[in-house]
Order: C-alpha cells, then structure tokens, then sequence
C-alpha cells in the first residue's frame, strides 16, 4: 500500500456557469442576454493545465474573452507567455458563430491553475477563484486586460471554481 500523499492538484474541475443579468450592454434585450449558457473545464497536472469551455446563446459574431478571477483580480484564461495585441486576436478570445455558439475553446495553460498563476518576476502566486466569460461591445480584445467594466466589456457567464483555497501544507482543500 502507497502511504505517499495523493496530489490534490491534479485533476479536473467542472465549471458551472451562471448568468450574470445586470452586467449586459444596455442595446441588450434583457430576456436574450439571461439565454447565455456554458459549461467547461479546468485541469492541472504537474506544472500545466487546461481550460476548456462551450456556450451557447451568445451574442451572434459576438467578441468575448476568458477570463480567471483570482484574490488579485482578473487575468486572462491562457498561457502567461502568451503574446497579447489587444487587437483582436489575443489567446484568451472565444470564437463565436453566427448562431451565438461556442463550440469549444482550450487553451493549453503553462502553470498548474489549481497551484495558481504565477506572477511574472515575483514568487507570488495569483489563487484562481472562478471563471469569468465576458463581452466586449466594442468588438475588440484589450490584451492583458478586460477592458472598461460596464462600458466597453460586460461580464455575462460565472462559474466558481471547485477548489478554492490552498492550506497551510501546500495541497487544495474544498471548501
């Protein structure tokens, strides 16, 4: 018998999406805006992980990114070496259809998102607490970050996390 400590950050976290209603542009029918659905998927294995994400009943051809919400505020849902050009094409963009579908989105992660995201030039660690599923009005991307809240970028999907705090020995505990 293994008396070795299991890993609790390897693994897998379904991610259950909720509506967020007031955050919606205010050219938005209210009742369209609630239909947003989505599920997905956060893993992390030894020193990388994945996000995977569908949806559906988004704003047709509608320009959305992916976001962690973390203890030190939002950071994209990509690799922290990804190369960002706020025009558009940023690695945590989501490609939706003209029927308001996602079909999938992964992004290969460079960290661990159960061990959190690794501040650039520091030993400090950003704790993901939840996904964030957002919508810019303006159609475009703004590189590392979401944008102006309620004027040009609109959080419309949440989902928290399933572990959600590291104790004093370094492994996850669910609360």
């Amino acid at each position: 018998m293994d008396s070795r400590k299991a890993d609790k950050c390897h693994g897998c976290c379904p991610l259950d999406f909720v509506i967020m209603p007031i955050n919606r542009p205010p050219d938005i029918d209210a009742g369209f805006w609630v239909q947003a659905t989505a599920n997905g998927e956060v893993c992390g294995y030894d020193g990388c992980g994945t996000i995977s994400i569908s949806a559906e009943g988004l704003i047709p051809l509608g320009v959305y990114t992916v976001w962690f919400a973390t203890d030190r505020g939002l950071r994209p849902a990509a690799p922290t070496d990804a190369v960002y050009t706020a025009d558009g094409f940023d690695p945590n963009r989501l490609v939706v259809n003209d029927n308001g579908i996602l079909n999938y989105y992964v992004a290969p992660l460079d960290f661990n998102p159960f061990r959190g995201i690794p501040i650039p030039r520091t030993k400090t660690m950003a704790i993901i607490q939840g996904v964030i599923i957002g919508f810019h009005s303006n159609r475009r991307t703004n590189g590392t970050a979401p944008g102006e809240f309620n004027v040009n970028f609109f959080e419309q999907l949440s989902a928290e996390l399933c572990l959600s705090r590291i104790t004093t020995d370094g492994f996850w505990q669910t609360e």
